[in-house]
């Protein structure tokens, strides 16, 4: 196995374990001889490079930089985060490589071929429990101790004033607040000195704490379940936001414990969680006034803002972490993956926190020290690089979604970023949904559900409810179709229609509407009624009237929730055959024969003369969906036909 590949190895073995890196965080390198695009002979320093990962990293995942060049700057005094990557830019064996680690210069300046960096919690909870170096020495055997510097050229620099301490009996570098780097000759030596350091901090650890470092104080209690709507519309005033819930172990034992409660204000494990999880967190003890708990949470943060942040805008302000006494640990982003990633991060920093608690007092950096690495340059540079999906924050519920204009419609929202709820009798809708949220990397979950039973649906909404948060959009498409003439329908038929083509939308609707109201961020109703309710044809007797009720039900919605900024309003395709199962077991047949025309003819008797697809019918959808484009109209219809022979 060559240089390059033991350097991979390693370097998953350290990402794969969550105690050590978490969710792209972590650093590895190697200094190797390659030969440059002009066939020289160069030594190359091989760091992990932005976006990559290190559970997963591959050896393309090392970006290459000239050390002659990396070394030179060691005679810099200062360098500005900004100058700092365009220097590292311009010292890339391959500018097409990623951009380097932040940290490059300090892997560079350690002057040993491997070197390893992780933010260990076991680490981490020695660094935070305001512990003096000699301790933490003591603990951790030869070592050398750092105070926290930003990450960048600063730290560099303090390193490479130490490197003359790096004897070949020094095992690692320990930075307060921030981690543990160790380095070798070979990519094991490395690895075995970074586990042994680590495994006798967990070693002490255990011995001071036993099995748990929190202390319940509180009952379990499911009653704020009920309230998350107005959370999520509470915090969802700059943008829509999903809400993951974490009810598991780890987080009851959080949201039970003192600590849970102590720590709102105590900061992350590490500096480089900021970003994502902001110095506070807000505490909930589940029935205070949620406008004046957030209101108090947003001024705490834009007056740390104005105090120490100048050149940048404010980011949003809302909690990303909300702990609800008993009832369990809240994420907010606007994607599910970031909400996860929120997730972990806070779980990781109560254990760190805890832990660091009862071995001293746990400390973290200043507020100030914390706005500046929030705001970080490199951070920012980012920023403005992102551009989310349009939809993205918006959680969507398609009825009938396993097939036809259902399923186009899922497809779509989910491209365009939503989180999409699918639902359908069928329990091909799991698999559809899971294919479709690979397809389109964001959240998609589907519901087998039997929507003629009411306390069906209300069991799914509330189960939506503790997923994502809420509803914004719900699609009602599902429906039946039996082509019968007056003296033909029986009772059975028309019930039957009734219950799916109307009384599901009315509960589901019911239901939906008081998560809208309870949000207060507006809402969005569509309902795929058809051109049957404007033109109706013979033989659709039960089909015809039971959407002309749900029409009025769509009406209703629009009159009653204007005032909640809710919209409402009706599609009426016609003719939609593709993967549609509305018009099998002979009803699209039976038609073209009422018609006297064949079936392909039928398909397209409109005055387009062209079959109307799902994708047509579903891009109208996602274009209702769209506040800049339809979130002045409410209580319309729009014809998706072909135009009406």
């Amino acid at each position: 196995m060559n240089e390059i590949d033991n350097r991979v190895e390693t370097a998953r073995k350290l990402g794969s374990d969550p105690t050590l890196v978490l969710h792209g965080g972590g650093n590895a390198s190697v200094k190797l001889i390659e030969n440059d695009h002009a066939g020289r002979i160069v030594k190359v320093l091989r760091v992990k490079g932005s976006g990559s990962d290190m559970a997963t990293i591959e050896a393309r995942g090392f970006t290459g930089l000239r050390m002659e060049d990396l070394l030179h700057a060691r005679s810099k005094e200062s360098m500005s985060d900004i100058e700092m990557m365009d220097y590292l830019k311009k010292s890339m064996l391959d500018p097409s490589e990623p951009s380097p680690s932040v940290e490059t210069f300090l892997h560079a300046f350690i002057p040993y071929s491997y070197v390893d960096h992780t933010h260990s919690d076991y680490i981490l909870a020695l660094t935070n429990s305001g512990m003096k170096h000699d301790e933490i020495k003591k603990i951790l055997g030869n070592v050398l101790v750092v105070d926290y510097v930003m990450p960048g050229f600063k730290l560099a620099l303090k390193i490479l004033k130490i490197v003359g301490k790096i004897t070949p009996d020094v095992e690692g570098i320990v930075l307060m607040n921030h981690g543990l780097f160790t380095f070798g000759v070979t990519a094991d030596e490395s690895y075995s000195r970074h586990l042994k350091i680590v495994e006798r901090a967990k070693k002490f650890i255990k011995e001071k704490i036993g099995s748990s470092p929190f202390h319940k104080a509180y009952k379990k209690n499911n009653s704020f379940a009920e309230r998350l709507p107005e959370l999520r519309g509470i915090i969802s005033k700059n943008f829509k936001k999903m809400l993951l819930v974490d009810q598991g172990d780890r987080a009851l034992e959080v949201c039970l414990s003192e600590e849970g409660k102590a720590f709102a204000s105590s900061g992350p494990a590490t500096p480089d969680m900021l970003i994502r999880t902001k110095y506070d967190y807000l505490y909930l003890e589940g029935k205070e006034d949620l406008n004046k708990a957030v209101d108090s949470f947003v001024k705490t943060y834009t007056d740390d803002y104005k105090q120490y942040v100048k050149g940048f805008p404010m980011h949003d302000p809302f909690p990303s972490v909300i702990v609800v006494q008993g009832f369990g640990i809240i994420t907010a982003a606007r994607n599910m993956k970031e909400c996860r990633i929120i997730r972990d991060q806070i779980v990781h920093s109560f254990m760190v926190n805890a832990t660091a608690n009862v071995l001293g007092k746990q400390t973290f950096i200043s507020r100030k020290d914390a706005m500046e690495m929030e705001y970080w340059p490199l951070e920012e540079a980012k920023l403005k690089k992102f551009v989310s999906r349009p939809m993205e924050g918006l959680i969507s519920l398609v009825t009938g979604a396993a097939n036809g204009i259902g399923l186009e419609t899922l497809r779509k929202l989910a491209q365009q970023g939503s989180t999409v709820i699918g639902v359908d009798i069928s329990e091909d809708i799991v698999r559809v949904a899971s294919e479709t949220s690979e397809q389109f990397k964001t959240e998609v979950k589907g519901y087998a559900v039997d929507l003629t039973k009411p306390d069906a649906i209300r069991e799914m909404v509330k189960d939506i409810i503790c997923t994502f948060g809420g509803i914004d959009l719900v699609f009602h498409n599902a429906g039946i179709l039996k082509s019968e003439y007056i003296e033909e329908v029986s009772l059975d038929t028309l019930m039957k229609h009734f219950e799916v083509n109307s009384l599901a939308p009315f509960v589901l609707t019911q239901e939906t509407f008081k998560v809208m109201k309870k949000q207060g961020i507006g809402g969005n109703y569509i309902f795929n009624i058809t051109k049957n309710l404007t033109n109706p044809g013979p033989g659709m007797l039960s089909y015809g009237s039971t959407k002309a009720f749900t029409a009025h039900l769509c009406h209703y919605v629009a009159k009653e929730g204007g005032k909640y900024g809710i919209r409402s309003n009706i599609i009426n395709p016609d003719k939609i055959f593709k993967n549609s199962k509305i018009w099998e077991n002979g009803v699209l047949e039976a038609r073209a024969k009422a018609k006297g025309i064949t079936p392909e003819e039928y398909k397209k008797s409109n005055l387009l003369r062209r079959e109307v697809l799902p994708e047509h019918v579903a891009n109208v959808v996602v274009a209702l969906a769209n506040e800049d484009t339809f979130g002045a109209t409410t209580d319309a219809m729009i014809p998706v036909d072909g135009g009406i022979l």
